[in-house]
């Protein structure tokens, strides 16, 4: 495959991601909202107003320290348990365990938005014909549009992990005496699982996008992948399943595994005629 043929194919894509308000913005106001905003303002009251404290919070204490001592790390149960006040207690595994499932919806979402965009894109703006009679292989504009979604999808979760970890971590050093989200669990979810994840849903989705008509019908199939990430946050939540340090490098390997199965697949597709009957008829 020719490099610079790749390089120009994702260099024209992410031009024209950033160039689509219905594309860019939901891309930003997402993680804006759901990583940053949400995490500060939940940590804010839970910390500084006594919110989670009030009389009716009362009643939850109980079967909240008993989910508390039932919890399977130990470290984090002995934490949990110090801690005086059940605001604190709330904000802590909030932040270190609830967040998790937060950032891997914005990356399926970021990064379906984008790849949903690739073929279904091209073919509302009118220049799909023009790409598939030009002289490159099918191979070629595949990666090109993988490496054009891939980019922003992760700069923009990256982003929005640091901005989180600086605002929370001013607001609740003083509580906790700890710097958050600097531990096993974010560092692998960040380093391991999210780019695994998101190469894995842009590479399934531009496949997708390369067989429908419209940019919305590829974002209804790629919406799938965020039916997993509701279940996880039920059973964080309830206590039933936990994201452990080795569950979320098994989900990474799963991903991995994914995405070589998908590559080899990319690589190996060169149906042209199928590709522009599937979009232009």
């Amino acid at each position: 495959m020719n490099k610079q043929i790749i390089s120009a194919i994702a260099r024209k894509d992410l031009k024209a991601t950033f160039s689509s308000k219905k594309v860019w913005v939901p891309m930003i106001i997402l993680p804006l909202l759901l990583c940053i905003i949400f995490p500060a303002v939940f940590s804010y009251f839970g910390l500084h107003t006594g919110i989670m404290i009030a009389d009716g919070a009362k009643d939850l204490e109980k079967p909240i320290n008993a989910f508390i001592e039932s919890f399977p790390n130990s470290d984090m149960r002995d934490t949990l348990v110090a801690l005086p006040t059940l605001g604190l207690k709330s904000v802590y595994y909030f932040l270190n365990f609830m967040m998790i499932p937060f950032f891997l919806i914005v990356a399926i979402i970021n990064s379906m938005v984008t790849s949903s965009n690739s073929f279904a894109g091209e073919k509302e703006r009118n220049t799909l014909e023009t790409l598939l009679f030009a002289p490159i292989s099918v191979a070629e504009l595949f990666v090109g549009k993988v490496i054009a979604s891939l980019i922003p999808s992760v700069v923009i979760t990256f982003a929005a992990f640091v901005l989180n970890a600086v605002i929370v971590n001013i607001i609740a050093y003083p509580y906790f005496k700890e710097v958050l989200f600097i531990n096993a669990n974010w560092l692998i979810l960040m380093f391991w699982v999210i780019p695994t994840l998101v190469l894995f849903n842009i590479v399934l989705n531009v496949l997708v996008s390369a067989r429908v008509k419209s940019f919305q019908e590829a974002q209804q199939f790629g919406g799938l992948m965020v039916l997993p990430v509701v279940g996880i946050i039920v059973s964080q939540a309830s206590g039933f399943f936990f994201l452990s340090p080795l569950v979320l490098l098994l989900i990474g390997a799963g991903f991995l595994i994914g995405n070589a199965f998908l590559l080899k697949l990319i690589t190996k597709f060169n149906q042209r005629n199928a590709l522009f009957e599937s979009q232009i008829h």
